[in-house]
């Protein structure tokens, strides 16, 4: 009980602290600083959630429920069992409401008091309700910390330009070291999604790549995330900058969506949030634009599983 009080009280401080403040912080952002983190457990609880996306992100509960998810970036596996029963005092931040199609509405928040529920055990997030937001949004941040990237989907394309665009992930999946495991080699890729963007002169893609093995008794599936780019209107392979292969059962393959694009800061560089999700629960993700041809797997959250 003793740790969780702790734990609590580091957390309320800064973010008792960004609220006292956050006119003044609005003024930093723009001056390109960072508000402070909202939960502070110490060097050993660094996430590399990048600060300059502010204190917290929120994750929709989908459909048209007004309930969000309260992320809480610096949480981890070992931390987030502190935290729940936790309200955060976010009453007053001003959010700004994304999807993959850009940003969708702004929303202010409401925590919702939810007191720890000793008859099961996982792990949630804390909750709280938006005020009159838009349906069909997934992410949230506080206003001025990210700017929208709006994707296009392969399915919006005209048919030609999908199965173009379908033959050259193909051919940039095919250009990656061999899988270890060797159930699936010799076996076609399909595209079950893909998201296009624009960054100046170069055309990004993000697809999920699959091949199945339909074997009435163990059918199995070997997913692939590739984010590749190439010089805006070439044709062709794109090259691979980031990249994880996963493979199993098709009835317990975790699953990764893309939830959206934005940039982040004042320095604006591009960020993709993911969602994983499996039979057991799920982790959201940053993949971050490193430099020119390359991303990386920055921050991922805390496991959460009710």
């Amino acid at each position: 009980m003793a740790a969780r009080l702790v734990v609590l009280s580091r957390m309320l401080i800064p973010l008792l602290t960004v609220l006292a403040c956050r006119d003044k912080s609005r003024d930093n952002i723009a001056a390109g600083k960072s508000l402070p983190p909202v939960l502070s457990l110490g060097p050993a609880s660094n996430t590399n959630w990048d600060v300059n996306a502010g204190p917290v992100m929120l994750l929709s509960a989908g459909g048209n429920s007004d309930s969000v998810a309260i992320v809480l970036p610096e949480a981890t596996d070992s931390t987030i069992e502190s935290l729940q029963g936790v309200t955060p005092p976010v009453s007053g931040f001003d959010f700004e409401l994304f999807n993959r199609d850009g940003k969708v509405d702004s929303t202010t928040l409401s925590p919702v008091v939810t007191p720890t529920d000793t008859t099961r055990d996982c792990n949630a997030w804390p909750v709280g309700r938006t005020q009159s937001a838009r349906p069909g949004w997934r992410v949230g941040f506080v206003r001025g910390n990210v700017s929208a990237i709006p994707l296009r989907s392969i399915e919006s394309l005209p048919s030609a330009d999908s199965a173009v665009l379908a033959a050259s992930l193909a051919q940039s999946a095919a250009s990656l070291p061999v899988s270890s495991d060797p159930t699936f080699r010799r076996l076609p890729f399909r595209v079950q999604s893909a998201y296009t963007f624009r960054l100046d002169s170069v055309e990004v893609v993000i697809a999920d790549i699959v091949r199945t093995l339909n074997e009435e008794a163990n059918p199995r599936i070997e997913h692939l995330l590739l984010i590749g780019d190439r010089p805006a209107g070439t044709k062709g392979r794109y090259a691979v900058g980031y990249y994880s292969r996963i493979a199993g059962a098709e009835e317990t393959m975790q699953a990764t969506e893309v939830l959206a694009a934005v940039e982040i800061g004042a320095s604006r560089h591009p960020a993709v949030i993911v969602n994983v999700e499996s039979e057991e629960g799920a982790k959201l993700g940053l993949i971050e634009r490193a430099g020119p041809g390359q991303w990386r797997s920055t921050w991922k959250s805390a496991y959460t599983n009710c």
